[in-house]
């Protein structure tokens, strides 16, 4: 069993580690449900409307335009679905890889609420200040465990909060300024499964290759490898979940001009927030003897040929087996991660066109080009610490893991209009075209099928009295068709799942606003 003690802890190790690097491709997903009344224009004019004390995420300059206490608060429902098509195969090892079994054609569902709770007050006649609480990055997809992309994803849920207090100032009767800091928390726990049968057949093989270069020769050694792939392969699954969490701070700042009494525009910038996050990766499996002895039976059940199965050294084993997946091993321990929440600059305008109709319009930049990478490394605190196991010099427990995302900048514009007839209502409609930072579909991962998208919004406001706005918004949102040519773990098990994505998203927004 000697060959199996050298293989074993590579195996393992690698595929568990590098199994963590795609997790966070999510962040895409930039969430601008802020406050009703800009969703109900598909956030075209988002920076310049600043018509409650939501004006603290979208412009905080815009805490000038209201008078006495203002409290805001609402949620958003989010309703998404994706139909994927999809196929994945196993591409390590060139010709004994094989498709992955399981389901490949269905549709995943997603819910969540978002709330958002603001509260500001005028210091004087030149100046004010506000407290809000906002979600600005969320995701949540959930596949079925039988599906053909259990190695990239099964779970995936993303959140950051920000607590953001704020002062805006009147710096002249035409401009005001503004400034919010940015308390940012964030926390993500993602799941999926890791192929630990393939990566075992995958190191024994090369072992064998390499301490006896002609045992794979003819018909009998490619039978071997097959059976090895085959009988090994998705049939010994590891759980993995990594949670991690961050807080970290930022900055909101804002500008608006108001050339006239029937014209705003606004200018709002987001600072990058980077988050050094901290948290720690579970794979139950692995620290169960039985699954570690199971491992052994079915190499020797399946390919007795290879190793001396009949006469075991018991001890050496046992030595093997711990180390791969022991208490020095790779059933979990400690993590750190380090990303970044881009910078945004958002301008926006609002005209009042005539008593009843009003046009707004903008343009968002998001600089996601500024996103290199998210990079994983192992604490000195590690619990998972130990002795080099692969002969490399090199502790693959201790490696940063870097995962590159080369995505690209996004624009998004939007136009809308708002209506407001006689009496107590009002009405808004909008339309926006939003980017996505996914380049093409080798970038395009299941734990967030981002593509571009087309967002359709409609909005209602009533105020029965002159200090309470109740408001209704609605946004339908179609990503564009998109395909997936996604390898996982691209120095691990080398999954590609490859097929169409293409989804929707309904989002429904309730808030009041009272001044007081």
């Amino acid at each position: 069993m000697d060959v199996y003690v050298r293989f074993a802890g590579k195996a393992v190790l690698c595929g568990a580690l590098l199994s963590t690097v795609s997790s966070l491709q999510a962040a895409g997903f930039d969430m601008p449900q802020y406050g009703v009344r800009e969703m109900g224009v598909a956030y075209g004019g988002s920076a310049a409307m600043l018509e409650d004390a939501s004006a603290i995420a979208y412009n905080p300059a815009g805490l000038m335009r209201l008078h006495g206490r203002n409290v805001t608060g609402g949620a958003t429902l989010l309703l998404s679905r994706f139909d994927y098509d999809v196929t994945a195969h196993r591409e390590r090892r060139p010709l004994v890889g094989g498709e992955v079994p399981g389901n490949g054609e269905d549709r995943i569902r997603g819910t969540a609420v978002v709330p958002q709770l603001y509260y500001s007050t005028r210091l004087s006649e030149n100046s004010a200040v506000g407290i809000g609480l906002y979600v600005p990055v969320g995701s949540a997809t959930e596949y079925r465990n039988d599906w053909v992309g259990r190695y990239h994803a099964t779970t995936t849920e993303i959140t950051a909060i920000n607590l953001s207090p704020a002062f805006a100032w009147q710096a002249s009767s035409q401009v005001s300024l503004g400034v919010a800091a940015v308390v940012q928390y964030f926390q993500g726990t993602f799941e999926n499964r890791i192929d630990v049968g393939y990566l075992v057949a995958d190191e024994l093989i090369d072992t064998i290759e390499e301490e006896a270069p002609n045992f794979f020769t003819g018909a009998d050694g490619e039978r071997d490898k097959r059976d090895l792939v085959n009988n090994l392969a998705h049939n010994h699954d590891v759980d993995n979940r990594i949670e991690a969490d961050s807080i970290a701070y930022g900055l909101n700042l804002g500008l608006l001009w108001q050339p006239s009494d029937n014209t705003r525009v606004g200018l709002q910038y987001n600072t990058p927030v980077r988050h050094f996050g901290e948290g720690k990766a579970q794979r139950p499996q692995l620290d169960d003897p039985a699954y570690q002895a199971g491992i052994e039976a079915a190499i020797c059940d399946n390919a007795p040929r290879l190793l001396d199965c009949a006469n075991p050294d018991e001890d050496r084993a046992r030595e093997g087996a711990e180390k791969a997946v022991g208490p020095l091993g790779a059933e979990g321990g400690e993590i750190a991660v380090d990303f970044m929440v881009p910078q945004k600059l958002t301008l926006s305008l609002f005209h009042q066109k005539n008593r009843w109709l009003a046009l707004t319009g903008g343009v968002a930049w998001t600089n996601w080009g500024q996103v290199k990478e998210v990079r994983f490394t192992q604490p000195d605190g590690s619990s998972r610490g130990g002795s080099d196991l692969t002969d490399s010099g090199d502790d693959v427990r201790r490696r940063d893991l870097v995962q590159p995302f080369d995505w690209e900048d996004t624009f998004r514009l939007g136009l809308g209009a708002v209506i407001t007839p006689e009496g107590a209502w009002s009405y808004r409609f909008g339309v926006s075209f939003d980017q996505s930072p996914v380049p093409d579909e080798a970038r395009r991962t299941p734990r967030g099928p981002d593509s571009d998208r087309v967002i359709g919004a409609l909005g209602l406001s009533y105020s029965p009295w002159q200090n309470l706005a109740l408001d209704l918004g609605y946004t339908f949102s179609y990503f564009t068709d998109s395909g997936v040519n996604s390898v996982e773990n691209p120095a691990g098990t080398d999954h590609r799942l490859e097929g169409r994505i293409r989804g929707h998203l309904h989002s429904l927004a309730a808030q009041a606003s009272f001044q007081f």
